[in-house]
């Protein structure tokens, strides 16, 4: 089934190769879908600023090289069907990217993990994190040291919660993760994360009995709509490769992820609106902060990103 059909892929023209642009052309041959090569070119250090003769020439001669070697990127891509285009951005990285998905509508980034001349700490760069928070469609970081060709998919969904933005989310979620699935030959699993409300609370103010009832009734009901989930999904995944797992979501999903050795995680936003539009909450990041694998992320319906076109255009005015 065809998910995307504007395709937009990051990558960093220095390299000596670029399999994050080999995998961003599988995708749009599949998903019959355009797409877009670019790369950014950052603003220069404060003191190159004030030391060089004419720094606004030198930035020129970087977009142009930029230009010259994505154009050679996109050809043999072009060669094989595929609509192309290139485009250098200028400025802050993750903020450029996101301000190209507004003006191009696209509904997939695709971008490395982590840049090899990232200075982050963890397993996801900052610009990944970034666009995680703010980017308004899919974002699909992949980690640069694995294979194109993913072996074990694991999809997280969250079925408790009856929301209707929450059950559309999980429906695309596990839709798109079996879409993958069948097209690398992939394992597929899925994992849902339940709890006790208020557990710590509850053990100092009943019987253990007690505890242990509303502990059984509790996952009972977390069964139960699991399985009506995959049901209404006409899902075909082995029931050993269905996790139902009490814990917070932030433990239990790279748990799971690393008992399964899955090399793409397939999550919605956990999100939380803000004065600006919607920001991504706290337990994504904990979870993504205990990942090591690719991820692909994908955000509710309504989500509207606090980063947006008019503020470059009135920055340049």
């Amino acid at each position: 089934m065809k998910r995307f059909k504007s395709i937009l892929v990051t990558t960093d023209t220095r390299l000596e190769s670029h399999p994050i642009v080999d995998e961003a052309a599988e995708v749009a041959l599949r998903n019959d879908a355009s797409l877009k090569i670019v790369d950014v070119v950052p603003p220069l250090p404060w003191i190159a600023r004030i030391t060089m003769e004419d720094p606004g020439h030198i930035a020129q001669l970087m977009v142009h090289e930029k230009a010259e070697e994505l154009e050679a990127l996109a050809k043999p891509i072009r060669e094989r069907g595929v609509q192309v285009e290139t485009k250098v951005l200028s400025g802050t990285t993750s903020v450029e990217i996101i301000r190209e998905v507004l003006r191009g509508q696209h509904d997939l980034v695709l971008r490395v993990a982590k840049a090899k001349s990232s200075r982050s700490t963890g397993f996801f760069g900052s610009t990944g994190i970034e666009l995680l928070r703010k980017c308004p469609c899919a974002v699909w970081l992949v980690c640069s040291t694995t294979s194109a060709q993913f072996k074990h998919v694991l999809v997280c969904v969250d079925t408790c919660c009856d929301a209707e933005v929450n059950r559309k989310l999980d429906q695309k979620v596990f839709e798109i993760s079996s879409d993958i699935s069948r097209t690398h030959r992939a394992d597929l699993s899925v994992v849902h994360a339940w709890s006790i409300d208020g557990e710590q609370f509850l053990r100092k103010r009943m019987s253990l009995a007690e505890l242990v009832e509303i502990e059984r009734k509790r996952r009972s009901d977390a069964k139960w709509r699991l399985d009506e989930f995959l049901a209404k999904c006409d899902a075909s995944v082995e029931k050993s490769q269905v996790h139902l797992v009490k814990g917070e979501a932030c433990d239990v999903i790279p748990m799971t992820a690393t008992e399964c050795n899955a090399d793409l995680v397939v999550m919605g936003m956990v999100v939380r609106s803000g004065p600006a539009g919607w920001i991504m909450g706290n337990v994504t990041e904990q979870v993504l902060a205990s990942l090591e694998c690719s991820v692909l992320a994908l955000k509710p319906d309504g989500f509207v990103s606090p980063i947006t076109i008019k503020d470059k255009e009135t920055a340049s005015v």
